[in-house]
């Protein structure tokens, strides 16, 4: 009956049983929608069969709203149609529309949706809508409700219905009949004249409440308002009128199910400036926010130092914050938005405080980038007692923050536990994470011993138990506390009205499961793990790896970095949470069959390119390429593997052999008889496969400073060239080259999960670094990014604890990080190229291990950074492409089964940005499997930077 698909396979509703939060609840199936009239035809069919439906868009709720036993419709993969209307500011949208996305197109005509929840990057505008999501800007532009002008909506049996404004006398109208369109206008007008009293006596007190549902929007009354509220009145629903739309805002898909929405779009300030206050205390801080307030800042965002001590080890956002000093206790980011830069600096300095001013837009955004990962920040530590959440977004009135601060660290101490949180400070809501560990029944009850005395205080305080992430599971169960029995019945009035037969996420808001069930991790979870000779203690080993993914959800995000195989495919599994999600339910017995699970964690890290991005990037510090590689090498014990894995993870001992007859080889490879052999080892005959060159002799310099350069089989058989120029530009910087006889790290049978051929071949590389350097002081030096990262990173895992590795992790460079350090004369060595300035534009696409890799301990440029700083000073200028992994991925572009996707990827950004490149620029990519892709995306040859460093010396 749809043109989407269906999904009721083991495998599918795994991956939809769980969510951001701390539940996991096995859906009967999942089905994605193509259409307005997919969806119609799926509510209608499961309203005839009585079959729940959940709708999800993100899945990054974080109370347990997105998971359930149901029919899940994600409408993330092909509902995100937008339709902009500048001249009247506002936008038209589908569920699965990214919030990124909608702000991306509205930007370019100066507007913006005014909520901004911190998962914006994949954050749906159906999952905005169903939490009422908000975010640091809220005390101007309020929730999500607040801009939710009309929705066009399938009601529980299926039924159109349009929601939008209309008179009273329209709505008393509309209420005649018994369809379920007027059951729920008659509901709601009997809400608006009974219970007006009664909403406007046990409402919060604080505006910023989505707990329950928005009954007072229907009068419409807010006990409060946004301090910085800047459209009219507020709620923004004319008195005299009923709009049902901001009625659905927080519903979490509990009342209806929307097909397009109207939302208003506002201006976008046209600056911006940030002041970082620092102080001693997290009570000092939000004692500090309503002072701050009357400055008319558009945001205070409390971050602790948690989030910044657990950013510096994080190498995407570590780099983000390196103008920060200390660590003190609490920050407060006062942000002051407008046209004029200068009296938005003015009203910054009216604070009298000192504090660090950015009015550089890049550092603020960096700042903001970081504060938006705090979830996952928090959630980065290994063990099994972890900041969770279950009653992390208490909001109260933003004078009463102070308090409520010190009365929620008395109830962690009384628990003898302790809890990290970080505040809306300006909107009084605090996310808050008590450490508990789950797998214990102390563990539950102390959660719901914390949970009860905080609702307690949060209404003390005249707050909400929610106010920004929903009821879901984890506060349904609070809302009479909240509320009392009168309301709380006409909550159960208007959900009978609306889902007469509760097919409609049934559970969440209505009649939820006590807030102990349905755990992720409960006090029957077990492990069963395998032996593995790559090291996990960093993470408490295996089973402490994967569980490190807490369901955030970064990976879902669509600018380059993380996830690019998800990108591509925009399938759950191929994100590094969907294969957490199988890897954990592989070790804890989830799936009902174990070898399907083994089959269907094979199958999810197939399409993994062990890119990096996920340890660089992943805010909780998930290393999906290790458990790929820990994986494939039990995966294959007592299996044979595909002969193309032996072809590629012994690749350099292959060329060896075949160099000596490659007058032969080469012409055959190339010959049909050759594309015959090479697509029956599962290589695409899209690709050309590279011709083996012959050995190159180099001259050897007798003086200089010392450095070691390794080979990898790729330069050493395929390019040598690369290390001619490469001994060459280090010749010319003062050095004395000595090279290996060993070429590789293991790092190509690494990336085949080979650990025991790799560790062995390490162990060669290392026996000769210490004949050579047995104290470990020379530096080394790689021409391949991936060797250089194998020994910054990979052997510290399969070779775990070894002094000298360690060592040698700090010691090893890429040749433009070496270049960029001082010499034994106390300059950087490049200096010593003696190159005169060159006008040369340059477009350089990065290796993904360099984006990925940790900014180094001195300070100095590395990965990325680091080409681009040694070209600078050279006198060139320096374009960086805006793009994730190219999809080559060293073997994974070459073989059949992955071609497709390997080119989907380079598709996402590269290849676009290559076919762009201005005339003028030359083009480079450190990365021999980057180059090789781009030359068979693009048809452009791109350069190793140390052949355009040669090139420059030669003033070709």
């Amino acid at each position: 009956q749809i043109q989407g698909q269906v999904k009721i396979d083991p495998v599918s509703r795994l991956l939809y049983s769980t969510d951001a939060s701390i539940y996991q609840i096995e859906p009967l199936g999942v089905a994605f929608p193509k259409s307005a009239e997919d969806l119609q035809a799926i509510v209608q069919f499961a309203a005839k069969n009585q079959i729940p439906l959940l709708p999800r868009g993100a899945g990054s709720s974080l109370a347990g709203q997105a998971v359930g036993r149901a029919l899940v419709l994600d409408c993330s993969r092909y509902l995100d149609k937008i339709s902009l209307n500048p001249e009247d500011k506002t936008a038209r949208v589908e569920p699965g529309v990214v919030f990124a996305d909608l702000n991306a197109r509205a930007n370019k005509h100066g507007l913006q949706f005014g909520p901004d929840p911190a998962s914006g990057e994949r954050a749906t505008i159906g999952g905005m809508i169903g939490n009422n999501a908000t975010g640091a800007h809220s005390i101007r532009h309020g929730m999500t409700g607040d801009h939710l002008l009309q929705m066009d909506v399938f009601l529980a049996d299926g039924t159109a219905a349009a929601f939008e404004p209309v008179s009273l006398n329209q709505a008393w109208v509309k209420a005649e009949g018994k369809d379920l369109e007027a059951m729920l206008y008659q509901r709601a007008l009997q809400i608006r004249e009974q219970y007006a009293d009664a909403i406007k006596q046990r409402w919060p007190r604080t505006w910023r409440n989505v707990s329950g549902y928005a009954l007072n929007y229907l009068l419409p009354w807010s006990a409060s308002s946004p301090p910085a509220w800047e459209h009219g009145i507020y709620p923004s629903i004319k008195p005299g009128e009923i709009n049902l739309a901001p009625l659905m805002a927080g519903s979490e898909g509990t009342l209806a199910l929307f097909s397009s929405a109207t939302l208003r779009l506002v201006e976008t300030p046209k600056h911006k400036v940030l002041l970082v206050l620092a102080f001693d205390s997290l009570i000092a801080a939000v004692t500090a926010a309503p002072d701050l307030l009357e400055h008319g800042p558009s945001a205070i965002e409390l971050v602790p130092r948690a989030i910044i001590d657990r950013a510096r080890r994080v190498p995407a956002y570590a780099s983000r914050i390196d103008f920060l000093e200390g660590s003190p206790e609490a920050l407060l980011l006062v942000e002051f938005a407008g046209d004029d830069p200068a009296r938005l600096a003015a009203q910054a300095k009216s604070i009298g405080t000192a504090g660090l001013l950015l009015e550089n837009p890049q550092q603020q955004e960096h700042l903001w980038e970081v504060r938006k990962v705090g979830l996952g920040l928090l959630m980065s530590v290994a063990g099994d007692a972890k900041p969770i959440p279950f009653v992390e977004d208490v909001a109260v009135p933003v004078d009463h923050l102070a308090e409520f601060v010190g009365e929620f660290q008395r109830i962690l101490t009384d628990h003898d536990t302790q809890g990290d949180f970080y505040a809306h400070a300006s909107a009084g809501c605090l996310h808050i994470r008590p450490w508990v560990n789950l797998k214990s029944r102390d563990g539950i009850e102390m959660m719901k011993s914390i949970a009860g005395e905080l609702v307690s205080q949060a209404i003390k305080h005249e707050g909400t138990i929610s106010g920004e992430h929903g009821n879901g599971i984890a506060r349904s169960g609070w809302l009479e506390q909240i509320y009392g029995a009168e309301l709380l019945g006409a909550f159960g009035m208007l959900k009978q009205a609306a889902d007469p037969h509760h097919l409609l996420n049934p559970g969440k808001v209505i009649d939820p499961p006590p807030m102990e069930a349905n755990l992720r991790l409960g006090e029957d979870y077990q492990t069963t793990v395998w032996p593995s000779l790559m090291d996990f203690s960093d993470q408490e080993g295996i089973a402490g790896a994967i569980e490190m993914c807490n369901g955030a959800g970064v990976c879902r995000k669509m600018d380059p970095g993380m996830c690019p195989t998800f990108q591509a495919t925009r399938d759950e599994m191929h994100a590094t949470r969907g294969r957490a999600n199988l890897l954990r339910a592989m070790i804890s017995g989830r799936h009902p069959d174990d070898l399907q699970a083994e089959e269907a964690v094979f199958e999810a890290l197939g399409l993994c390119l062990a890119c990096k991005a996920c340890k660089a990037e992943c805010p909780s510090g998930v290393d999906m390429a290790r458990l790929k590689y820990a994986f494939l090498d039990q995966y294959y014990r007592g299996k044979a593997r595909p002969l193309r894995d032996y072809l590629f993870g012994y690749i350099g001992e292959l060329a060896r052999i075949a160099r000596i007859f490659r007058v032969i080889i080469n012409p055959l490879l190339s010959s049909g008889v050759g594309k015959i052999f090479l697509a029956a080892l599962g290589i695409s005959k899209e690709r050309y496969f590279p011709e083996i060159a012959g050995a190159r002799q180099a001259p050897q310099a007798d003086a200089g400073e010392a450095v070691v350069l390794i080979s990898d089989p790729y330069t050493e058989y395929f390019t040598p060239e690369l290390e001619l120029h490469a001994r060459h530009v280090l010749t010319r910087a003062g050095c004395r080259v000595i090279k290996l006889k060993q070429i590789g790290t293991g790092r190509t049978k690494l990336s085949k999960g080979m650990l025991n051929p790799a560790k062995r071949e390490a162990a060669k590389l290392l026996r000769e670094l210490k004949r050579i350097d047995p104290e470990g002081n020379i530096p080394v030096v790689g021409i391949e990014p991936s060797e250089v990262a194998t020994l910054t990173d990979d052997l510290l895992s399969l070779v775990p604890g070894d002094v000298y590795v360690e060592a040698l992790s700090g010691r090893a460079y890429s040749i433009e990080e070496y270049l960029l350090r001082n010499g034994e004369r106390g300059e950087p060595r490049c200096e010593g190229l003696e190159i005169s300035p060159h006008p040369t534009a340059i477009l350089i696409h990065g290796h993904c291990y360099q984006k990925a890799q940790r900014p180094a301990d001195d300070g100095l440029p590395s990965g990325v950074d680091a080409s681009v700083a040694l070209f600078e000073s050279l006198g060139c200028s320096v374009e960086v492409i805006d793009s994730g992994c190219c999809g080559m991925a060293g073997a994974f572009g070459y073989e059949t089964v992955h071609y497709e996707t390997s080119m989907l990827v380079g598709e996402l950004a590269l290849f676009p940005a290559v076919r762009e490149k201005r005339e003028e620029q030359v083009l480079v990519a450190p990365g021999a499997s980057c180059r090789t892709q781009i030359e068979g995306g693009t048809g452009e040859e791109a350069l190793h930077p140390v052949t355009l460093l040669n090139q420059l010396m030669t003033g070709e």
